[in-house]
């Protein structure tokens, strides 16, 4: 048999072995899908990463939406700030003679008002006063006595004029003494009765406002220089931020500011600039900006840090931004996020790279598109709901 026969009749026979196996690999595209699992449910299931909520829910949140959007917006310029008491709206009580603590009649945080008593002192000094006012009263109203009589006299003629002007010029020199007793109880801070006490010396408030500071013990002995109790009003503090040289062309008295505290993220108080400093400082190069903010609440406190944005600067030129309400981003696992409206009562969180802030919204650099809907309002309360089921499934 030749070569060529040979491997002829090979081919052949390894054709009709191929044959059967490619029909079988042919048919196997047409077979049909498992079904499916009991029930015949075919509803897709919720990604963990998802957070749905029921009726009730969406409509007792009252969430609120924003659509990603791009705008044309100016930065505003951001700087750090420490929240200081108003000089004026603040008052440090101290006795004005050396004296002993009896008792303190307020306690930490409370609120007083204008002439409400603070502290309760023994003084020596105040007593000897109190009772030079009642020998001083007594000499006086002696004096009173002969200087009306004399000239009672004196219409009858029945006294000299001599004797009627002596009793005059004793009665005003009296008079003049209990005064300057008087002034030296007022000097004192001491009120003419001591309540049955000579010495007893109570401190008031000067102003209204809260009790911030108490700095003494009752038995203490405390010195004129020592101040035994602070008061602040909270009702307005001043925000002070230092601006540089290089920027300060760029901020004017009258300017928005909005002022969010380390202590309490995510809330925005609205104030302007009130002042500009006239002297640069000579280490940091820069000028102190004063802001006075109101403090509804007392929610913010004396010697918080926080984040001062200057709007309406033109420290930077308009530009355009894709922007979304900064109250939307939320920190999940570390990195900046926003809850996508997927569904309607679905919500996807997304992470986000922000940009600058201009005034309450926020430059998104990447991670969202325009006109995706994100929640304004309520993000927190989604990220709650996200932990929840995340921890429910670790468990």
């Amino acid at each position: 048999m030749s070569t060529n026969r040979v491997a002829i009749l090979s081919a052949l026979a390894l054709f009709a072995l191929a044959g059967p196996l490619a029909c079988k690999a042919k048919k196997a595209p047409d077979a049909r899908p498992e079904p499916a699992e009991a029930g015949g449910s075919t509803e897709r299931r919720e990604s963990p990463d998802r957070v749905r909520l029921g009726r009730e829910a969406l409509e007792s949140l009252k969430l609120v939406f924003a659509r990603v959007e791009e705008r044309e917006l100016a930065p505003a310029l951001e700087v750090a700030a420490e929240l200081v008491p108003d000089p004026d709206r603040r008052a440090d009580v101290g006795s004005r003679t050396a004296a002993r603590v009896v008792g303190f009649q307020v306690k930490l945080g409370d609120r007083v008002e204008r002439g409400t008593p603070l502290v309760v002192l023994e003084s020596t000094e105040v007593g000897k006063a109190r009772a030079e006012l009642h020998a001083a009263r007594a000499r006086a109203e002696v004096a009173r006595q002969a200087a009306d009589r004399e000239r009672a006299l004196g219409e009858v003629q029945a006294t000299s004029r001599r004797e009627v002007l002596e009793a005059e010029a004793t009665a005003r020199t009296t008079a003049a003494d209990l005064a300057a007793v008087r002034t030296t109880l007022a000097a004192l801070g001491a009120a003419e009765d001591g309540g049955g006490d000579p010495a007893r010396l109570v401190l008031r408030s000067p102003i209204a406002g809260t009790v911030v500071a108490r700095r003494a013990h009752p038995g203490r002995s405390v010195e004129p220089s020592a101040t035994l109790v602070e008061i602040v009003d909270l009702e307005r503090l001043w925000l002070e931020a230092q601006v540089y040289e290089r920027e300060m062309r760029f901020v004017a008295p009258g300017q928005p500011v909005q002022v969010e505290a380390r202590a309490l993220p995510g809330e925005v108080f609205r104030a302007k600039v009130d002042r500009i400093g006239d002297v640069l400082d000579e280490k940091t190069r820069a000028v102190q900006v004063r802001v006075s903010l109101p403090n509804p609440g007392h929610r913010l406190k004396p010697g918080m840090f926080a984040t001062a944005r200057i709007v309406g600067t033109r420290a930077r030129e308009p530009r355009r931004m894709v922007t979304v309400p900064w109250a939307a981003i939320q920190e999940i696992d570390g990195h900046p996020a926003v809850f996508v409206r997927v569904r309607a009562d679905a919500f996807e969180p997304r992470r986000v790279h922000t940009g600058e802030r201009a005034g309450d919204l926020v430059e998104i650099l990447n991670g969202l598109r325009i006109g995706e809907e994100v929640v304004a309002e309520g993000s927190f309360v989604l990220k709650g709901e996200l932990l929840k089921s995340t921890l429910g499934e670790a468990e």
